[in-house]
């Protein structure tokens, strides 16, 4: 076999591999494809009609709405700079709470005279100022802190500016990042959660939604000198699906009532987006399970570039008889157990890829191993024939 048919065949295998692991695509990220719920021009207009009922203005109001089932997004302003009032007393537990998940603190851990546990009902239940911001300078300087906050949300450095750091300024986009990291990973965060849900009874997010559903949310709001009001809020709605809104706004004694009214149409459309989501899962499940069985003339891609390679090498034999690749003639279902098409389902999909990886990598090895052995064989000769 000659070094180019070798350096072919090597190609056709590791092309073959790859084929393998595109058949089950679909399955790669926990056996369904990704689904689109979220129509943001729909999502548009039921803003702008809201916006327009009561006459607000909607440069002073900033959204960030997350889907977290789809991952999908909402934004309106997302990237305009608030005083962040106490909403940054969220990030800030979520230090204290890392360090309890990593072993470093417990709830009975003692801080300026108060246990961890006292400290979060304290600064997230009844958002004390004195509280929160002595145990800000129990872990750094404000400004110090405030960039540890960065490892909460997945924006750029350079997103940031010095009214974050030295004013406690943020947006929407980065308050909605940290809210989502809190969702996604509970067990990093202990107890905080739970702590929020008991966080203003009867207000903001509550204030129209009730006990309809369970609520975790931080309010802000600050009153300045010159008149100038911040009030925002950040939650969690355990909606079936639950859905993470903030809202920042610049509005004064109005401002809970248009975050109650945001918290109430954002939770009507993530229900409507929910009986969504339902049905295109149904209807995934209905094609996959229509979806016809491989046969001989619909087979697998990797199956045949494999053999098409074996033909047309000529040390086939050699490599069909290491390699365990010839397909095994079919076995019959034995009574009692039932016999499952490993394609129709997510799992079996992902185990087709691993079995097809797993077969292409063997072949190459196979192939590579006796490619070296023809090497060094030929080197030995080489050398023996010299010494002659």
């Amino acid at each position: 076999m000659t070094s180019q048919k070798k350096t072919t065949f090597v190609l056709l295998l590791l092309i073959a591999a790859l084929l393998s692991g595109i058949v089950p695509t679909a399955a790669a990220e926990g056996g369904q494809s990704p689904l689109h719920v979220i129509e943001s021009d729909e999502v548009d207009r039921l803003f702008r009609d809201y916006v327009a009922e009561k006459g607000l203005d909607a440069d002073l109001i900033s959204v960030a709405y997350v889907y977290p089932e789809t991952s999908e997004t909402w934004y309106h302003l997302e990237d305009k700079w608030y005083y962040s009032a106490s909403l940054y007393k969220v990030p800030l537990m979520m230090i204290l709470a890392e360090r309890e998940s990593e072993g470093e603190l417990t709830q009975d851990s003692v801080i300026n005279g108060m246990t961890l546990s006292d400290i979060e009902e304290t600064v997230l239940v009844d958002s004390n100022n004195d509280v929160a911001y002595s145990t800000m300078l129990s872990i750094a300087q404000p400004d110090v802190c405030r960039g540890m906050f960065l490892r909460y949300a997945g924006l750029p450095e350079d997103y940031y500016t010095w009214d974050f750091y030295g004013g406690s300024y943020f947006t929407a986009r980065f308050m909605s990042d940290v809210m989502t990291t809190l969702y996604r990973e509970p067990e990093r965060f202990p107890h905080l959660i739970s702590r929020m849900k008991q966080a203003q009874p009867g207000h903001y997010f509550r204030l129209n939604l009730g006990d309809r559903f369970e609520i975790a949310q931080k309010y802000g709001s600050y009153h300045e000198m010159d008149g100038a009001d911040w009030n925002h809020t950040a939650g969690i709605v355990f909606t079936p699906h639950p859905f993470i809104l903030t809202v920042m706004t610049r509005y004064g004694g109005m401002a809970e009532t248009v975050i109650a009214d945001l918290a109430e149409l954002f939770c009507a459309y993530t229900l409507q987006a929910d009986e969504r989501l339902a049905a295109r899962q149904a209807e995934e499940r209905t094609e996959e399970k229509s979806e016809p069985a491989p046969t001989e003339e619909n087979g697998d891609p990797a199956q045949e570039l494999f053999q098409e390679a074996v033909q047309n090498d000529p040390d086939k034999e050699l490599v069909s008889q290491n390699s365990g690749n010839s397909p095994a003639p079919a076995e019959e279902p034995r009574e009692g157990k039932e016999s499952v098409d490993i394609r129709t389902d997510g799992a079996g999909r992902t185990r087709l890829f691993v079995l097809s990886a797993a077969v292409g990598l063997t072949v190459f090895l196979i192939v590579l191993a006796t490619v070296l052995k023809k090497k060094k064989r030929s080197a030995r000769q080489s050398r023996q024939r010299r010494i002659r």
